[in-house]
């Protein structure tokens, strides 16, 4: 729930005069046209202001924001040569990175021990306006300080420093307004990464942290860390033998074991299912390409240093796919379309690589290579609105039929037009009036015809996606928070976010509108007038990627996936050797009927076996025994530990029903 408050402000004035005594316990930041300011900043302008509650989604953030610079100030304190990098924060967690010398968990108890100190001292937190000389003057004795003012501060231009007592931290704020407002806190744990995330820097120690408005959400917050951290799909992953990662051979590359390629499958071939109803193609397209074709896309401006490149012998460019696109655009440029013909979709579980740092992956949620449930399709104009609609009806099924009745939320992630250098978009020339597109990061941004560097940024194409994505979740009446900036560079998107049995948020879903990549290809289809139109490409992929949504489901159902994603459907155990012969035939009858079973012969008692197998998570476990092969029946055993005696065709026959219908319940 939003607690921020809207209140109107005069230009001359700091934003913090028109707060009461008990307003000030709890707001910590403003906003005003869009941009955050310290409640310490004086008004630009007179109007409306939307201040900032510490326990809002944007109070959250810059409150760990804050507390990062808090960590910071303690290491410096207890570590005098330790040199501080860079902080980064999302809505749960915070980390910062320093040169120093490496510290473990054990060391956390001093550390915290000296943001108490300092949190109980009540610094103010002054925000502090200096020309870039005299920035780098006070950091001159901190390399990584020095990079980064060199990189965001313009010779000439001013920025800003924060000070809290003796710690100074170059930083665009804002701010918590002292450190008294940081009153629940944790560190979390330690690792090591490099500077810029490039192994041939220098070693970095990174700590994470997390901190809360008051410390009753800081327990809460442990207690289900704590639970997440029993139900992480990497330890699920180990006990179930899912996956691998051999970190000598592939670092960040997973490997899938006969049990982890079995979910792998099951979902590839549920999306095929749902694809082919929703009028969606399968293609296959090759991971490997020429250079030129990234270029001609435009990622290779924006992912260059995340790709995959290498030289042959002959010195041909290559490079591993980062996406998907370039090659679907291909399979549609090899004929001539007809308006007729429209909307072509074409869909692919395809797998892309992209060259995480070695300090950012993370198992199944961030590996090297994953595969996206990916589709492309080939619109007219007017049909967006029905395709995009269709995929936000598409989306909630599948996850309710996935995970149960989640709750799903949505953001449509728009660019910020005060950015254009990360997108890529339209320009008009003053001189020759020629229009074209090019990413405003472009290292030659001019005029292809003539040459002139005299530009018009042309939003009108962004500003028509916007609004067909817009008006798609109004019409079906779906909340929505709008994420400026968070756009992909070519086009804006709906990200859809599902929330698990920990009620965490997961992104999953993307729904993306590109008006231009159909122009870097020259893509067309020919209209009624016989004429070539240009045609909008709609880029979507449902579950996000086949390794995250597995991990998600792990975590989710604490590996007890429903029996049709289930590895070991049925699991089977005779009392003794004298019934092998009868759990070999209930054995071969599941088989034949498509049910994954193992049969247990082993020697081991019948408590053992069941307690070898439980990491595994079968769905069920049969027993049988005299009673089951005289009667032909079978006692079968529930993941709730509830016993029920089956006609062996029965089960077969309710256990097919379970899988078809994709169940999340049991049959009993």
């Amino acid at each position: 729930m939003n607690s921020n408050i809207i209140l109107k402000v005069e230009k001359g004035k700091k934003y913090s005069e028109f707060l009461d005594n008990n307003m000030k316990k709890n707001i910590i930041a403003c906003k005003q046209n869009s941009i955050m300011h310290d409640l310490s900043d004086v008004c630009d302008t007179s109007g409306d202001a939307e201040f900032i509650d510490i326990s809002s989604e944007e109070g959250l953030k810059i409150l760990r924001h804050s507390t990062a610079h808090l960590l910071a100030n303690a290491i410096v304190e207890l570590y005098p040569d330790a040199k501080p990098n860079t902080s980064n924060e999302d809505n749960i967690i915070f980390y910062y990175d320093f040169d120093m010398s490496p510290i473990s968990i054990d060391d956390f108890s001093p550390i915290e021990k000296k943001m108490e100190e300092i949190e109980k001292r009540n610094e103010p937190i002054e925000k502090i306006v200096l020309d870039k000389e005299g920035i780098l003057e006070i950091f001159k004795n901190n390399p990584y300080k020095t990079d980064k003012i060199n990189e965001n501060v313009n010779d000439g231009e001013a920025s800003s420093v924060y000070r809290e007592g003796n710690y100074m931290e170059f930083c665009r704020g804002p701010h918590v307004p002292s450190t008294g407002f940081i009153k629940a806190f944790k560190l979390l744990s330690v690792s090591s990464t490099n500077y810029e995330g490039d192994i041939n820097k220098q070693k970095m120690i990174r700590i994470y942290g997390t901190s809360f408005p008051e410390k009753k959400s800081l327990r809460e917050f442990l207690l289900r860390r704590e639970e997440a951290m029993k139900r992480d799909h990497r330890r699920i992953g180990h006990e179930m033998d899912l996956f691998i990662f051999d970190n000598e051979r592939a670092p960040g590359f997973p490997f899938y074991t006969p049990n982890g390629a079995i979910i792998r499958n099951e979902l590839i071939n549920y999306m095929k299912e749902l694809n082919e109803k929703n009028g969606w193609e399968d293609v296959w397209t090759p991971h490997i390409y020429r250079e030129t074709i990234w270029r001609e896309s435009g990622h290779y401006d924006k992912y260059k240093n995340d790709m995959f490149l290498f030289q042959l012998s002959n010195g041909d460019h290559y490079g591993l796919k980062p996406m998907n696109c370039p090659g679907h655009i291909a399979i549609f440029q090899r004929s001539v379309h007809s308006y007729r013909e429209m909307p072509v979709k074409y869909s692919e579980a395809g797998t892309v690589y992209r060259y995480e740092k070695s300090g950012e992956m993370g198992g199944l949620t961030r590996p090297r290579a994953f595969t996206i449930d990916d589709g492309h399709g080939f619109l007219r104009p007017d049909q967006i609105s029905e395709e995009v609609t269709s995929l936000l009806k598409t989306v909630p099924f599948i996850f309710n039929t996935i995970m149960g009745n989640s709750e799903i939320s949505y953001d449509l992630s728009t660019m910020d037009k005060d950015h254009p250098e990360n997108y890529l978009i339209s320009y008009i020339c003053f001189e020759c009036n020629q229009k074209f597109e090019m990413r405003g990061a472009s290292s030659e941004l001019k005029c292809p015809n003539c040459g002139s560097i005299r530009l018009k940024e042309d939003f009108s194409m962004w500003d028509n996606a916007t609004e067909n994505l817009k008006n798609a979740l109004n019409n079906l009446g779906l909340p929505y928070k709008e994420k400026p900036g968070d756009a992909a560079f070519y086009g804006p998107k709906i990200d859809v976010h599902i929330k698990d049995a920990l009620d965490r948020l997961w992104q999953v879903s993307t729904i993306q509108l590109d008006f231009f990549m159909p122009i870097n290809f020259d893509l067309s289809y020919i209209d009624a007038d016989s004429k070539k139109v240009r045609p909008v490409i709609l880029h979507r992929a449902i579950y996000g990627s086949y390794e995250r949504f597995i991990a998600i489901l792990l975590e989710h159902f604490n590996g007890k996936l429903p029996t049709w994603l289930s590895p070991v459907e049925a699991y089977i155990i005779p009392v003794s050797e004298n019934y092998s012969d009868y759990a070999e035939y209930v054995h071969r009858e599941l088989c034949k009927n498509h049910i994954r079973s193992k049969l247990d012969l082993s020697q081991n008692t019948i408590s053992k076996k069941i307690k070898l197998i439980r990491g595994m998570r079968p769905s069920y476990i049969i027993v049988v025994g005299e009673n089951e092969k005289n009667s032909g029946t079978i006692s079968v055993r529930n993941r709730n530990d509830r016993t029920k005696s089956y006609n062996l065709n029965d089960f077969i026959d309710n256990l097919d029903r379970e899988v078809r219908d994709h169940n999340i319940k049991q049959i009993f």
